[in-house]
């Protein structure tokens, strides 16, 4: 009897401290890092992860599933009426690492704290460690849990937009394993750790026309997390490059690009052109136009889209995507608009006026493709620039009038293209014939006081640690 009492005073005992063990977390209170349990349901099984659901709860959105070798997806949500109360977002996917470092940067992670000061909790999701973002989705909380499976190559990713504190997501989570393999994959090196752009000067030729290109290194390198909306302006001997969400100021010497400050703006602009009296003007879908001398914000106008400035500042052209925009004037702080229509485009691109041109690039009304139709101030069609065939560029995202005729940067097709003073096609050179790159998108120029070009491009570096924002001088006309 008293070795029956012993043996049940240690049971209590042990019960008691499993007991305290389980009500104290650390503090983290995520029952996602909880012990694995069982979970009663219906079991769906992919090539890359296992899931057991309350099917009585959960209700799986069928144009939601797919599953390949390399892919696997899944929403699952509780219903309320046509909508839902829940909506669970589950996949995973053979891919290299980028997308996950991309989102590491887009949840307002950074990488280097994450991968080398181990500066974020991670949460066991599935069996993979993940980051937490908490956040919202159109106005609706939301979880994002996501992690890096580097031996098996795979990237996992789970969104909850709802109550994510439900017990019934609780649930969901605890009935989720991912069924990786490990291949012996290696990532790619972080950007800190891979190898820099770099390239040397080139010169090309074809029939009248002649082109110098030259490397202008930045300070320190530049990583794009976003690979079209960048835009350059220059004013003196200071630049100012638009993209990933902020507006950078740089000193520019001809040689090298210094980083000197972050503008201090309130939007989001993508879009950047300077004039002769050395204001720079700045814009975005929906934002302010703002206008800055020596980097100082000089005004601010409203009610405009993206806005192009004539040289001259007094000027310019309020456009979207549409066919039908506005022509602004500028007189101190007011601002005036009239209506200017280019019929001959059906989807614009983007916008770029000199001296004596409008260039206006973009789908053809006529379903003929993308092409540049230079107009004058008045919106009268001059010519239309086309290929060789007559037919579709790519995407033109910079044009210039050159002593020689035209030029203009094809961001989809990676060419320098040519025409001449009648607008006749005249040739066109590869990007690696000028730049020594692989695959960039030209994102676009600015003409500069010498009549030189300055261009920005991004490009992945061949280590493949990062996407680089990279400029060259064009030169030689």
């Amino acid at each position: 009897m008293k070795n029956v009492k012993t043996l049940l005073a240690l049971v209590m005992v042990m019960l008691m401290l499993v007991s305290l063990v389980a009500c104290d977390d650390g503090g983290k209170n995520d029952p996602t890092d909880a012990p694995k349990v069982s979970v009663d349901g219906e079991t769906i099984e992919t090539t890359l992860w296992k899931l057991t659901y309350d099917s009585k709860v959960w209700k799986i959105d069928e144009d939601e599933f797919s599953d390949e070798d390399d892919y696997s997806k899944i929403i699952l949500i509780i219903p309320d009426g046509d909508g839902y109360l829940i909506n669970a977002e589950i996949r995973a996917s053979v891919e290299d690492a980028e997308g996950f470092r991309d989102n590491l940067t887009y949840y307002d992670f950074d990488q280097y704290e994450y991968a080398v000061n181990n500066a974020y909790e991670l949460t066991k999701v599935g069996g993979v460690d993940c980051v937490k973002h908490e956040g919202e989705y159109w106005g609706e909380p939301c979880v994002r849990y996501f992690g890096r499976d580097e031996g098996a190559g795979t990237t996992v990713f789970v969104e909850i937009i709802g109550d994510y504190e439900d017990a019934n997501v609780q649930t969901l989570l605890a009935g989720l394993e991912f069924t990786l393999t490990d291949t012996g994959n290696t990532d790619a090196p972080w950007y800190w750790e891979g190898e820099a752009f770099s390239a040397e000067d080139k010169a090309f030729g074809v029939g009248v026309f002649s082109v110098n290109s030259k490397w202008i290194p930045f300070g320190e390198c530049v990583i794009a997390n976003e690979t079209f909306d960048h835009a350059v302006a220059v004013t003196g001997n200071t630049a100012y490059i638009a993209g990933d969400g902020a507006v950078k100021q740089y000193a520019f010497d001809g040689e090298t690009l210094e980083y000197v400050k972050n503008l201090d703006l309130d939007g989001d602009y993508s879009h950047i052109n300077a004039t002769d009296d050395g204001s720079v003007w700045i814009s975005g879908f929906g934002e302010d136009l703002v206008c800055l001398k020596d980097g100082v914000q000089t005004a601010a106008y409203d009610g405009t889209d993206y806005v192009t400035m004539h040289p001259s500042g007094t000027w310019g052209i309020s456009w979207f995507s549409g066919s039908e925009c506005e022509k602004i004037t500028i007189s101190g702080d007011t601002i005036t608009t009239e209506a200017i229509t280019f019929a001959e485009v059906d989807t614009i691109s983007t916008v770029i006026i000199d001296k004596d041109n409008i260039y206006v690039t973009g789908n053809a009304a006529d379903d003929s493709g993308h092409k540049v139709f230079v107009y004058n101030q008045n919106g009268t069609l001059q010519k239309t620039l086309a290929d060789e065939e007559g037919e579709s560029l790519g995407s033109i995202t910079f044009m210039a009038k050159i002593p020689q005729g035209y030029i203009g940067l094809d961001g989809n097709m990676r060419e320098v293209v040519f025409w001449d003073n009648t607008g006749a096609f005249a040739g066109y050179a590869d990007d690696d014939e000028l730049f020594s790159t692989n695959y960039p998108w030209f994102c676009g120029g600015t003409l500069l006081s010498d009549g030189s070009i300055l261009t920005v491009m991004t490009e992945e570096r061949a280590d493949e640690s990062a996407m680089e924002l990279i400029a060259f001088t064009l030169s030689g006309f």
